[in-house]
């Protein structure tokens, strides 16, 4: 039988007591609940939570903010020196939580107008040679997220993928984030092309909601069948903001969770 993949969730908003048992995994806010700003005693009741729990802590989103702190990777914003504080703990921190492939989102990677480009890839160089030094220290990988906007560095994954190469970090990967791919026409089977380094994906439903919502049930099986071919075993993660589909006054997580668990469970069932 193929590889299969792991069906994961963000839990930047979903409380993890709230929502469906089915996951396999949980994908960390690493920013958010891994906060460099957050005193120990904050952290220790956080990663409690989690470990309450018991599922894998297996990647991690928000790295670099948004959190309590928010930082460029490179551009006006880059701060080396807070960069280096703020990897140095939050890595850390997700090191307890077995975590393994660090996401870090395009977003941070900008290059405004009027700002050195040269520069901007210096800087951004620098940021991921600190990220990659600490996930190297600990095990894990980095997965660059290419963002679809045109003043990021690398927008289009396969130009994530050239610098992550232009990085020459063993560590450094890339991101397929699914609505990043399509805000671009991007085809997707340029998973096919290096499939070495797709280290984790994001899914998201139309309109950017959770996976069952609108129609993309032949864009989700053709993802999952190149992800079949590659022979990719690590996660697939429900990477979007949540909306209520059953009518009710305020949003059920548990409810919610179940049926787009559900929704994707047989999705894959059908492609392995």
């Amino acid at each position: 039988m193929s590889k299969q993949f792991k069906l994961g969730i963000v839990v930047d908003v979903v409380p993890i007591d709230k929502l469906s048992k089915g996951w396999e995994y949980f994908e960390v806010p690493a920013s958010i609940h891994a906060d460099a700003i957050l005193c120990d005693k904050e952290w220790e009741d956080q990663k409690k939570i989690y470990q309450t729990d018991g599922r894998p802590c297996l990647s991690t989103s928000h790295l670099l903010g948004p959190g309590t702190t928010w930082m460029g990777a490179c551009g006006p914003l880059y701060n080396r020196e807070v960069i280096l504080f703020a990897l140095e703990r939050e890595f850390a921190r997700l090191n307890e939580l077995g975590c393994k492939y660090i996401g870090c989102w395009g977003g941070h990677f900008r290059c405004p107008e009027g700002f050195d480009r040269a520069k901007a890839v210096d800087q951004a160089i620098s940021t991921i040679n600190i990220m990659a030094d600490f996930a190297e220290k600990y095990g894990m990988q980095i997965a660059l997220e290419p963002q679809a906007e045109l003043d990021t560095l690398f927008p289009r994954y396969l130009e994530g993928i050239a610098f992550a190469k232009m990085t020459g970090r063993r560590s450094v990967k890339v991101m397929a984030d699914l609505n990043y791919f399509l805000e671009l026409e991007q085809p997707l089977e340029d998973i096919l092309k290096h499939p070495e380094y797709c280290m984790n994906v994001h899914i998201q439903g139309d309109g950017g909601a959770q996976p069952n919502i609108g129609g993309r049930d032949k864009t989700f099986i053709r993802l999952f069948e190149i992800l079949k071919e590659i022979g990719y075993d690590k996660g697939v993660s429900a990477a979007c903001p949540w909306v209520i589909t059953n009518g009710a006054a305020e949003i059920d997580y548990k409810y919610e969770t179940d049926i787009t668990l559900a929704y994707l469970q047989e999705l894959r069932a059908k492609v392995y």
